[in-house]
């Protein structure tokens, strides 16, 4: 705790003022080579303490890169990815705690491109990529929005200076017209419109209400792209006709505000010693995504989406091993960091497109853990143990011990499934079951599985939280965690006829068959041999890890 609180109070006493730092007997830093906006700057530097905070700030002071960067043999290092839109000029490189600091400056020179020779044919180009972000994934191409009609305007939001992009309408419905039109190989049409501001820019688009609400029937995707970030709106999640009735207003004057704003660094500080606390650690900074609906002078933040997943596209530079990362949702409140479903794709620039997806908003950051477990040593399932451990989606009974080979319990499983799909505990769910109390810590899960419908109760009204779990029951809650997954009310069709593998398949309850089949179909579930399925053995926390790990690649909601 001491610890924590040290980094704390040194993160929000480190202003970035360049000119009141001056060089440290504690901290020195190489010099740093003059580069080209989207080119790597490499910080090092030597030290006596643990750990140093380390600041890049562009010629206007704001903050450009931040990070708490750890210290091995006395030395520290620092690469980053410059954003190719970021302004030429010298700027100041700050490492250090408190009063031990060091400063060195470089310069960046602005990234030219150079036109095509004169009277040369142009091919087709994708549409423009602000930053580090990338054009969204699917089918679809995406139609750019003619944005030379908008309005550009800067505000204050929260204390926070903010880009405010308001689209013209008439451009905007061209385009999703456009999108619905043409032939986008079964996905749903997607438009563009991208802000080619700086990286660190808080950015919000103002989106008129109506034109939205008249194109939600085309299935219509709206992706929003700055240098931090990108949103793929899916206009089908919003609720028109709830809005405009809860801010009592007409189409005509309300807007729909998409937030992209980099978090500051008193919450990202916040963030790393949280992720310290769980044996982890925080990748670059982290970025909060909201929607806001505007009118009438009132204002509504739109933060549920149902069963719907919103995607939300972030690009990293560095090396990032996919094995050992997850995106996690950060609660300011209480400081909990939880999993968040998330692909990581190499990119043939070297940078790692991280696409995650949750049916909600909130703060999202990028976190590396390696969680390794004494009594896994020699076990079959270690891997897939520790990989998912490494998310936060699996705890063990204790920091050392997974206990691989004890029984797991239907609030335990319930639990797990809950935190694979990203959900949002909710324990007024739970409140039809008699056996599950308010206070009872599976109680926010065991809800939340039941308003996604993983799970049911028996038929006297129970929920049998501390019964051990069968692999048949198993299969119900995976193969329904599979059609929440992928938005569909049941998982594809699988006949009987797969279980004629199992010698012991009359066993298999009539109510199970068809889960066990499509689990088994999936690769999700096999047989405890290769011709017994077993239905009624209890499954062990190996077993379930296993089946976890396999049902969330199979969804897509890990690599």
């Amino acid at each position: 705790m001491l610890r924590i609180f040290m980094i704390l109070t040194l993160c929000l006493a480190f202003v970035p003022s360049a000119a009141a730092y001056a060089e440290s007997s504690g901290v020195s830093l190489q010099g740093v080579a003059d580069v080209t906006a989207g080119d790597q700057v490499d910080i090092k530097g030597d030290t006596s303490l643990d750990e140093v905070i380390v600041k890049v700030l562009r010629p206007d002071t704001s903050v450009v890169y931040f990070d708490i960067v750890p210290v091995t043999a006395g030395q520290f290092a620092a690469p980053f990815t410059i954003g190719s839109g970021e302004p030429a000029g010298t700027y100041t490189v700050v490492a250090g705690q408190g009063s031990e600091v060091a400063s060195k400056t470089f310069k960046v020179t602005a990234k030219i491109v150079t036109p095509p020779p004169s009277g040369s044919v142009s091919t087709p180009t994708p549409p423009p990529t602000p930053g580090k972000v990338i054009t969204p994934v699917g089918g679809a191409v995406p139609v750019v929005v003619d944005t030379s009609k908008n309005k550009t305007s800067t505000v204050d939001v929260n204390g926070r200076s903010t880009t405010v992009i308001t689209q013209d309408g008439a451009s905007l419905a061209d385009a999703l017209k456009k999108a619905a039109q043409q032939d986008n190989k079964g996905a749903a049409p997607v438009v563009y419109i991208a802000y080619e501001g700086k990286q660190g820019d808080a950015v919000q688009f103002n989106l008129p209400f109506s034109v939205l609400k008249d194109a939600a029937s085309l299935g219509a995707i709206v992706s929003l792209q700055t240098g931090e970030g990108e949103y793929s709106l899916p206009l089908g999640v919003l609720n028109f006709d709830a809005i405009a009735a809860s801010l009592g207003a007409e189409p005509g004057s309300i807007s729909i505000q998409v937030n992209i704003v980099p978090s500051a660094d008193d919450i990202n500080a916040k963030i790393k010693a949280s992720a310290a606390g769980i044996g982890a650690s925080q990748q670059g900074g982290a970025i909060e995504f909201s929607i806001v609906a505007s009118g009438g002078g009132k204002t509504s933040e739109l933060n549920e989406f149902g069963s719907t997943y919103v995607s939300r596209t972030v690009v990293a530079s560095g090396t990032i091993d996919a094995s050992h990362s997850t995106v996690a949702l950060y609660d300011p409140q209480t400081g909990a960091l939880t999993f968040v479903p998330a692909l990581f794709t190499k990119q043939e620039d070297g940078t790692v497109k991280i696409t995650f997806k949750r049916n909600g908003n909130s703060i999202y950051t990028v976190l590396t853990a390696t969680k390794a477990f004494s009594d896994l040593s020699t076990h079959w399932a270690k891997a897939d143990i520790e990989l998912l451990a490494s998310k936060l989606v699996v705890n063990g009974v204790s920091d050392t011990k997974f206990a691989p080979n004890s029984s797991i319990t239907r609030a335990e499983f319930a639990a797990l499934l809950v935190r694979a799909l990203g959900l949002t505990p909710d324990a007024s769910g739970a409140a039809g079951f008699k056996d599950v109390a308010s206070g009872a810590w599976y109680a926010g899960a065991t809800g939340a599985a039941v308003k996604a419908k993983l799970v049911e109760g028996f038929e006297d009204g129970s929920f049998k939280p501390g019964a051990t779990i069968t692999r048949e029951q198993m299969a119900i809650m995976i193969t329904r965690a599979v059609a929440y997954a992928q938005g569909s009310a049941s998982t594809a069709a699988s006949s009987e006829a797969s279980l004629n593998a199992f010698k012991d398949k009359s066993a298999i309850g009539s109510w199970a068959r068809v889960s066990v089949a499509q689990a088994v179909d999936a690769g999700i579930i096999t047989g405890m041999t290769t011709d017994t399925f077993v239905p009624s053995a209890q499954a062990s926390r190996a077993q379930a890890a296993v089946m976890l790990k396999r049902f969330m690649q199979y969804a897509d909601l890990i690599d």
